[in-house]
């Protein structure tokens, strides 16, 4: 289907709710934004196939054979995410390649290896999301570690790494940390009122009962919708202050979901650490060869496989890096938003021994995924961006074009 085409019957939709709630047409009309607003509302109210993107970068890769599963069972890598994988919500691809494999070019993350002048995937998912949802926040951004580089708009983009900075973007000023809630979408009542009520000066009675009665009726359909979320607001995280790896990463999955559920955003990318391995998770420390004990930074734990210092160290970290993608799983399935979302999630590089992108451990879970283990036959980024831009029609929109050309390979069986 076309552009168009697809915009078209988009549209047609989208009158066809409008005319069953009663909505004179001359309402829409008085105001475009009003239009937006509804077209929003309406595209909320459909579940039917995924419109929000997360996109997930787990530093460090795997071990192939404690990654991929030979049977139902996921080996220790990856067990964290056993419920998802038994529910059929994830589909690990096995011999995926991350093209430009290894440490240090953190930009080919989120886009091709050829990536200058580009839009990054999760920006140009969110530009061509957010103009079909009417989500203020185009993309967000969040990460634990200081990044410029792995989410790009023509240049690299800095990571957000203070909670409270991601609020103040999402909320614009509106609410906050200190446990407030706050209405990020005001009512398309309130919100239209003062403007429309300006043309009651030049309407008679009888077209101001009218006016009226649109407004109660727009005011109903509000209703039905936040009948599904009661109390139609959304309450920020009690505090905004994280200490250490594990805390801040589990606060920004929170925000994340927040983004998605409040529709303030239609793409969020998190980042856990970068492809440097600086990072120190908590609690990692190690006597080195020198008889001192000390942080060690992820890195180490990658170099020191056949030390016996480091004895299991690297399957802890890999195991904890998948414990963080399951909980966004089980945070965004209590939410109701999975089977709307579609999570990629990539590393930067494959086997760890060989620091190449060969098996690069990546996944794709939520929305409309056909879980289990695929076999993608040494496929890269490119084909897994390709795939799932396409599942969510991120080449109908005006921004498509920019994203790439729609002519790549694409992943069979994924969805």
């Amino acid at each position: 289907m076309s552009y168009k085409d697809y915009f078209d019957q988009e549209r047609r939709n989208f009158l066809r709710v409008v005319q069953r709630s009663g909505i004179a047409m001359g309402a829409i009309q008085a105001s475009s934004l009003l239009a937006g607003v509804m077209m929003a509302r309406v595209a909320e109210a459909q579940t039917g196939s995924p419109n929000k993107s997360v996109t997930v970068f787990m530093p460090g890769g795997c071990t192939p054979a404690k990654y991929f599963p030979t049977g139902t069972t996921l080996p220790t890598q990856s067990t964290p995410l056993q419920s998802h994988f038994s529910a059929g919500r994830v589909a690990l691809l096995k011999n995926a390649t991350m093209m430009n494999g290894g440490h240090g070019v953190m930009f080919n993350r989120f886009n091709d290896p050829n990536p200058w002048g580009k839009q990054s995937f999760d920006v140009n998912l969110g530009k061509v999301l957010s103009a079909n949802s009417n989500a203020p926040v185009k993309w967000l951004n969040l990460g634990t570690t200081a990044v410029s580089e792995l989410s790009r708009d023509n240049a690299g983009i800095p990571t957000i790494t203070s909670p409270q900075a991601a609020l103040d973007i999402l909320f614009a000023g509106g609410g906050g940390g200190g446990g407030g809630t706050v209405a990020p979408r005001k009512s398309m009542v309130d919100f239209h009122y003062a403007a429309v009520n300006d043309l009651k000066t030049k309407l008679g009675q009888h077209e101001k009962q009218k006016l009226d009665s649109h407004f109660n009726a727009i005011s109903e359909i509000e209703a039905s919708i936040a009948a599904a979320n009661p109390g139609g607001t959304c309450s920020a995280p009690p505090n905004t202050t994280a200490v250490g790896f594990d805390a801040t990463s589990k606060l920004m999955t929170d925000i994340a979901v927040l983004a998605l559920e409040c529709s303030l955003s239609s793409s969020v990318s998190l980042a856990f650490g970068t492809d440097e391995h600086t990072h120190v998770l908590d609690g990692a420390m190690i006597t080195d060869t020198t008889g001192a004990y000390r942080p060690r930074p992820s890195h180490d734990s990658h170099h020191n496989q056949g030390n016996p210092n480091y004895a299991g160290y690297y399957d802890q970290d890999v195991r904890y890096y998948m414990s963080l993608t399951a909980q966004l799983l089980d945070k965004l399935q209590a939410k109701n938003l999975l089977a709307s979302t579609i999570v990629t999630q990539v590393s930067d590089m494959g086997n760890v021994d060989a620091h190449s992108g060969q098996n690069c451990p990546m996944l794709v879970a939520g929305g409309g995924v056909r879980g289990g283990v695929i076999d993608v036959g040494g496929l890269s980024q490119v084909a897994l961006f390709q795939t799932v831009g396409l599942a969510l029609k991120a080449n109908q929109g005006a921004n498509g074009a920019l994203f790439r050309n729609w002519g790549a390979s694409t992943i069979s069986g994924l969805f």
